[in-house]
């Protein structure tokens, strides 16, 4: 059985990916089989969690997986691991679908990081609350120390916190730091020094990381959870799938599921000249088309191929930067680049649209199969830059916000759906709760 802990944080910004990814990357180093997670919908952090451990990371989505699905796909993925690493996301007990209610969920011990850069007895009082209610969840829980000053300020802190086991600490260093841009990390492709990064900070742990604290939790068995579906049934043999540094926003329990049913099929829109050859359906996946946009528009040759692929009505879902590669162009940067054309609109850039969405699918369409509904989330800095008018284009999702927004989206042309949201799962049959 493998043995499984959750890394977070009193509040987003304090070091939680760094410091996973050097835990992954030590453990992975020593031999271990090591099963990396993530909670919530983020794709950018499993991606370096796989740069760090050798192995895909899994997200934890307590939304639009449920309870029973989650810890379904927590048990099957952990199978045959000696550890299982799960990292969490903003602060410990932030938002309705908290890094606390998972690690609750699932029974696994929490290692609480703190940045004590300028503090030393105040923190005291901060971890005396997140204390008193991780255990009275009966969840054992760690300290991890980091951006520590000094030995003398470790020491300090040390006999600060002696209430409270501390597992382990990292010093402070101007170089532990990962870039970010428009949406979150770089990736760690885009990144040269990810890997020496990566590679120091678990030198760094490995003399400070106390591993043997973890020795004697094991994680819970969830043997009569199936590994669970996320996907409507699909008709199609062989799938497309944009994958290249423009396009990789994939969820990697979506993939797995995808490649049972059907042969995927990888293509790049920035190198290729053409469609994989007996390719029935494509899936454009979220990415960064903006920053590859002169290059994509470039590739006529493709597109040419993609827009008769169209027109011949044949099944296409694009979500997110696959909406954005289907425009006629973006505005980015005081500049206009043209894209494909394969819808009239065109996208500009505009301010952050964040957050869960709950889908009604008002037509059935070839990727969507007969299902009512699916969980989704949002997140882009563009819109469309004027309402499309023309009757060639249905809108075929009707979609429910946290704040019980309303509104159409799903834009279909022929076979061709795209959209800003980024599927999630199948809506449930019997959902047990209520999750917008």
């Amino acid at each position: 059985m493998a043995k499984g802990f959750v890394i977070s944080a009193t509040r987003s910004g304090e070091g939680k990916t760094l410091i996973t990814l050097g835990i992954l990357h030590l453990l992975s180093k020593k031999g271990f089989k090591v099963q990396p997670f993530k909670i919530g919908p983020d794709y950018i952090d499993p991606k370096w969690h796989a740069l760090a451990c050798g192995r895909p990371s899994y997200n934890l989505d307590l939304f639009s997986m449920g309870e029973k699905r989650l810890k379904g796909l927590f048990y099957h993925k952990s199978k045959g691991c000696i550890y299982s690493v799960v990292e969490g996301v903003m602060g410990l007990f932030d938002g309705k679908y908290s890094t606390f209610k998972v690690a609750r969920l699932v029974k696994l011990p929490i290692i609480l990081i703190l940045d004590t850069y300028g503090l030393a007895e105040s923190l005291t009082f901060v971890v005396k609350g997140f204390a008193e209610k991780i255990k009275r969840a009966s969840l054992p829980f760690f300290l991890f120390l980091n951006r520590v000053s000094s030995e003398k300020h470790l020491l300090r802190l040390e006999k600060a916190l002696k209430r409270y086991p501390v597992i382990g600490y990292l010093f402070r260093n101007k170089e532990y730091e990962l870039p970010s841009r428009h949406l979150g990390l770089f990736l760690p492709e885009h990144f040269k020094e990810a890997e020496a990064l990566i590679s120091e900070v678990a030198g760094a742990l490995e003399i400070s990381f106390d591993l043997s604290l973890l020795q004697t939790f094991e994680n819970p068995s969830f043997e009569g959870y199936p590994l669970p579906s996320f996907l409507p049934p699909l008709p199609f043999k062989k799938v497309g799938l944009a994958k290249d540094i423009a396009f990789n926003f994939y969820y990697q329990h979506l993939l797995d599921e995808l490649s049972t049913k059907s042969e995927l099929l990888f293509f790049s829109p920035l190198r290729d000249k053409g469609l994989p050859s007996q390719v029935e359906a494509l899936y454009f996946g979220g990415g960064y088309p903006e920053l590859f946009a002169q290059e994509l528009c470039e590739n006529q040759t493709f597109i040419k191929e993609l827009k008769a692929f169209v027109e011949e009505g044949n099944p296409l879902y694009a979500e997110c930067g696959g909406l954005i590669y289907l425009s006629k162009g973006i505005y980015w940067n005081k500049r206009f680049y043209h894209l494909s054309g394969v819808f009239p609109y065109e996208i500009e850039k505009k301010g952050l649209t964040l957050g869960y969405r709950r889908v009604s699918i008002l037509e059935t369409h070839p990727f969507l199969g007969d299902i009512k509904g699916f969980y989704a989330h949002e997140f882009h800095y563009s819109h469309l830059k004027a309402p499309l008018k023309t009757s060639k284009i249905k809108k075929i999702f009707k979609v429910s916000t946290h704040e019980k927004e309303r509104f159409l989206e799903g834009y279909r042309y022929k076979n061709a759906l795209a959209t800003y949201l980024h599927f999630l799962a199948t809506e449930e049959k019997n959902p047990s709760r209520s999750q917008l």
